[in-house]
């Protein structure tokens, strides 16, 4: 066994060296011009550039009323929990608005309550609305503050969290903020390997991705489980549409559009639960995956560049480029692979499980070293796991998803 493996070594360091550059960049040329670069641009531009986010001129975080939404349908294990965080919470210019969205559990009795001793306001529809943004419409038509609040009914917020994302409204063009979430455990209580991958991703992707975005301007998505923007300005454009699954991109695009800048308040720290099986996994990727294509199919005109700002343009394209194209040229360069280069196919393989375990490292350590909350540091233990089995199978999901929107497959709220 010690002398086979030895073997292998002399003869993938022999075949390593055979290679010209050339040969080199034709094998690799995915991996080195898109995943390297942009691994490596995010990394560093973030870290360059952290105190960026940090140095903003100091508000009187009192001074807006803000208007907290809590769209919930069959919510009735987590709806309490989320109105005792948002009660919890230190910013006294609050208002709590509650709508049950025709729920059939206990999530009204639940909530009923808090209504009667005027903690809260309490909406109850008889005829669920059948979508996330019918039921948070309903609840902005009753609200009264100066900013709005969506928060998921399965979301608990820190408690300095509002003072936190009110902050991030210090420059007059700021039109929406981020909060920044991450995942306490499964929906079910448990922390197995897949609810430590979702929150592996989380910090990666709030920490990292949302970050870099909000750098350079290109932020996309203000989650619609923990996102603030100003009344009138969702009012202005008719508040949440009803025809994507992803309505929190929707409305992001539309306030884009209005030349809106969008920032990532870091430390608006948020809570969340994460599906603990894998078909309810699945189920939630595909839906979110789907919702996104319904979105850039809905704002295609931003394609054409004429009467938007660069910077929407170019985050389209992006947006399309990196989650889209690029998933097809990875799969058009394995099929490559194994035609062109089998005889040689485990080498290969050594070099790209090799440099996707280095990329990934380099993420993960760059958003903990950027993260205001450190968690458990075991996680980064997942870093082979992620490369070698989340995600490979969640570029499958996602091609499901593609399939399904061509086929107009539907999916619920």
């Amino acid at each position: 066994m010690v002398i086979t493996a030895f073997s292998l070594g002399l003869d993938f360091v022999g075949w390593l060296r055979s290679l010209t550059l050339e040969q080199f960049l034709l094998i690799f040329w995915p991996m080195i011009f898109f995943d390297l670069t942009r691994s490596l641009g995010k990394s560093f531009i973030s870290l360059a550039y952290a105190s960026k986010l940090r140095k903003r001129t100091q508000i009187d975080a009192n001074a807006l009323i803000v208007s907290i939404i809590v769209p919930a349908h069959n919510e009735e294990k987590g709806i309490v929990r989320c109105i005792e965080s948002i009660l919890e919470s230190d910013y006294p210019g609050k208002e709590v608005i509650v709508v049950d969205d025709g729920s059939a559990d206990q999530t009204y009795q639940l909530a009923y309550p808090y209504y009667k001793k005027g903690l809260i306001k309490l909406l109850r529809r008889e005829k669920p609305s059948g979508t996330k943004a019918g039921a948070v419409n309903y609840g902005l038509s009753h609200a009264s503050g100066d900013l709005i609040v969506s928060l998921d009914a399965d979301t608990l917020i820190e408690r300095g969290a509002l003072k936190e994302m009110v902050k991030s409204f210090d420059d007059p063009s700021t039109g929406a903020a981020s909060g920044n979430i991450r995942i306490l455990s499964g929906d079910g209580g448990s922390r197995n390997l897949l609810v430590k991958l979702q929150m592996y991703e989380y910090i990666v992707a709030l920490e990292l991705g949302r970050r870099f975005g909000a750098l350079l301007s290109t932020l996309l998505i203000i989650p619609g489980a923990f996102g603030a923007f100003y009344r009138e300005d969702v009012r202005s454009i008719g508040g949440y549409d009803h025809d994507t699954l992803t309505e929190d991109f929707d409305i992001t695009v539309k306030l884009k559009k209005l030349k809106k800048r969008l920032v990532f308040a870091e430390k608006a720290v948020a809570w969340t639960f994460a599906p603990e099986t894998l078909a309810a996994w699945k189920r939630q990727r595909i839906r979110w995956t789907k919702g996104q294509l319904e979105t850039l199919w809905k704002h295609r005109d931003t394609l054409s560049g004429k009467g938007y700002e660069k910077k929407l343009f170019l985050s389209i394209y992006d947006m399309i480029f990196s989650d889209i194209i690029l998933l097809f040229i990875r799969f058009t360069w394995g099929l490559y692979i194994l035609t062109q280069y089998g005889s040689n196919i485990v080498f290969i393989a050594i070099v790209i499980i090799i440099g996707y375990l280095l990329m990934e490292a380099l993420t993960i350590a760059s958003a903990y070293i950027l993260s205001p909350r450190i968690e458990d540091k075991k996680i980064m233990a997942l870093v082979p796991v992620m490369v070698l089995f989340y995600r490979p199978y969640y570029a499958f999901v996602r091609l499901q998803a593609y399939l399904d929107w061509v086929l107009k497959k539907k999916s619920v709220w």
